[in-house]
């Protein structure tokens, strides 16, 4: 035993064999937590992946086991069975009140090496959860409220239905649709964020003019409508009548008479006889011409009118009387002695004047108005009324754009075309918007036909020299409800906006250019409404979306008035009156309006309802997000979809 302890051969192969075990348990413990943080990671997807997917099924705050088992396939998807060899694969969802849906997932994860050391299992368990949040986001409804929008969807034969809502008219289905779009933003908004709706109904006109300051808002139009021609005078009474000068006299004529004012109380003296003489209405002892000029033939040489006085320095010839009384005593008598001669003159006269003005006809044109002082109380007087008597009329809100040019092609937009800048904020009259007045707006026809010259009552001479006769109208005019700027809405409030009964209806011609190009200035962070839109309370960045609703193409009219005036007469459009030249420009001005509107990182969402998808609505939007909803039922789905789209779906644990 003692030669057995002193030899060492063949240790090295007893150590190896003790130092097995530890080498066995360092191994099988790296490959077991490798496996084990393997199945862990893939286990916390499939769970994450569950969530997301039934939270997006669940669609609103009502949990249904459709949900659930969404929810569940999703998982299984992402983690088949016995990965991993992953045994008594436990998984479930549920959602709270809130919309918040959880997951948890549980399993055993058998070891490999280490069950040398007892370590038969390993215990695995992920929780996740899931749920729509937004932060600050700015919504604009951009909304068709044309006369079509009174009619059944997919009704061919409703144009406006008489400007009357049929029952299940799509106005109503798309009162619904903002609701229910109301509704899934509303639930997935986290209590931190800004979310804030502005609304635009817009037609043939825009209703915006109560928003814009009313610094940018011209001080002087024009417009198609007519002007009173009046016959002035004036009526005079004479102050004063000063004879400056006097030349070229002419032979006098001489002659006398006498009186006897010995009747007069208190004469008794040949002074007083005198003095009589001397005072009488004959007696002047200056020069002054007879009769009021009635024998002189004048010239005026100058006339001055300062408020109801009127100066007028004249010169003629005329008939002047110098008369000469001599008293004498017997007791008292007089002698008036005329010497009376023609001669040139230079006089002053003085009248206090009233301007006399009698209504003579009407001219019907382009008339240019003083509207400076409009803005006080949104009324203003004008010589419109019966035989050119003054006429108040009032501002409803509707407005003429401001200036532009008669172009074709928008890319890039054309200097001058000042209505197409969604962030204009205007310095000179031509960039300044300018209100609208229908009831004293006048299109004008002669013989049947539409003219713009100026014309008269009195009918009017053509080149070849005829007369002609002229009959005018007012034109159709429809001003939708006023826009609502963006701000944070209860959902009352927005019911209470969309409502029949609170002017929320439906008239009026499709110009989908001039809903852009407003719904983009209301909503853009730069432009006359940055003060507000540029920065949320919080600090955090804002998404800006339009969503653009209409149930019909581009349909524009050359007699009605919009906001670019009466197209055949202003031409500010076509550049020469032609219908299809202004149908085919709107839609150019409608795609240069979307371009801007996405070039400011506005999401721009587009929704035909009872209509087709034109490729003019698919080009406006931004990629992927224009849809088509063929009925009232389809349209809420839309909006639902867009609104789940906005609320970006996140995981939160």
């Amino acid at each position: 035993m003692a030669r057995l302890r002193r030899n060492v051969a063949g240790n090295t192969l007893a150590m190896a064999a003790a130092a097995l075990i530890p080498l066995i348990a360092a191994v099988g413990g790296a490959v077991d937590m490798s496996r084990y943080y393997m199945a862990t990671a893939r286990l916390q997807a499939a769970c994450d992946a569950g969530a997301l997917a039934a939270r997006k099924k669940m669609g609103d705050n009502v949990w249904e086991d459709d949900d659930r088992l969404h929810g569940l396939t999703f998982f299984d998807q992402n983690y088949p069975d016995e990965m991993f060899g992953l045994e008594n694969l436990s998984r479930n969802y549920t959602a709270d009140s809130n919309g918040t849906v959880t997951g948890t997932a549980t399993g055993q994860l058998p070891t490999t090496l280490m069950q040398v050391f007892d370590f038969g299992q390993l215990g695995l368990s992920v929780e996740c959860s899931a749920e729509i949040n937004i932060s600050n986001t700015d919504i604009m409804f951009v909304l068709d409220v044309t006369g079509s929008m009174n009619c059944v969807a997919n009704d061919a034969s409703c144009v406006n239905n008489g400007e009357v809502e049929a029952s299940g008219s799509k106005i109503d289905g798309l009162r619904t649709a903002v609701i229910a779009f109301y509704d899934a933003v509303d639930g997935a908004t986290s209590d931190t964020a800004q979310v804030r709706y502005g609304i635009l109904p817009y037609s043939q006109n825009i209703n915006v003019g109560r928003d814009i300051p009313t610094s940018y808002m011209a001080s002087s139009m024009e417009h198609q409508s007519r002007e009173a021609i009046w016959d002035i005078s004036y009526e005079a009474t004479q102050i004063s009548f000063t004879v400056d000068s006097v030349w070229n006299r002419g032979a006098d004529e001489y002659w006398y008479y006498w009186w006897n004012p010995n009747s007069t109380p208190g004469i008794s003296t040949f002074a007083q006889c005198e003095a009589a003489a001397n005072n009488s209405t004959l007696g002047f002892t200056d020069d002054y011409i007879d009769d009021s000029l009635q024998d002189a033939t004048i010239t005026i040489v100058s006339e001055e009118i300062s408020g109801s006085t009127r100066t007028t320095v004249l010169t003629g010839r005329g008939r002047f009387t110098k008369a000469n009384p001599v008293a004498w005593w017997s007791p008292c008598y007089t002698d008036l002695e005329y010497y009376r001669y023609y001669a040139d003159f230079q006089a002053t006269v003085v009248d206090e004047v009233q301007e006399v003005r009698r209504f003579d006809r009407w001219e019907y044109k382009n008339v240019t108005r003083d509207i400076s002082t409009l803005y006080t109380n949104n009324t203003l007087a004008f010589e419109t009324g019966s035989n050119g008597a003054l006429s108040t009329q009032s501002w409803d809100g509707c407005i003429l754009e401001a200036d532009t040019v008669a172009a074709t092609s928008f890319d890039p937009v054309p200097s001058g075309a000042y209505d197409l800048d969604i962030n204009l904020i205007p310095s000179t009259e031509a960039e300044k918007w300018k209100p609208q007045f229908p009831n004293i707006t006048l299109r004008r026809r002669s013989g049947g036909s539409y003219t713009n010259a100026t014309t008269s009552n009195h009918g009017y001479y053509d080149n070849n020299g005829n007369l002609r006769s002229v009959s005018v109208a007012r034109p159709y005019y429809r001003c939708p409800k006023a826009a609502q700027r963006l701000t944070a809405m209860s959902r009352s409030e927005m019911q209470n906006y969309i409502s029949e009964a609170n002017g929320f209806t439906a008239a009026g011609s499709t110009y989908h250019d001039m809903g852009m190009i407003w719904g983009a200035r209301y909503i853009s962070p730069r432009g006359i409404f940055s003060a507000s839109n540029a920065t949320a309370p919080n600090g955090d960045a804002i998404g800006r979306h339009i969503v653009f609703m209409t149930d019909g193409m581009m349909s524009t009219s050359n007699d009605s008035l919009t906001a670019y005036g009466m197209e055949w007469w202003d031409q500010r459009i076509s550049g020469n009156g032609n219908g299809s030249t202004s149908s085919t420009n709107h839609s150019a001005r409608f795609q240069a309006a979307c371009k801007q509107a996405r070039q400011e990182n506005i999401s721009v969402w587009v929704v035909a309802f009872g209509t087709s998808l034109t490729q003019n609505l698919t080009d406006c939007a931004t990629p992927g997000r224009a849809f088509h909803a063929s009925n009232s039922t389809e349209l809420e789905d839309k909006f639902e979809e867009i609104a789940e789209r906005i609320a970006a779906l996140r995981l939160t644990q």
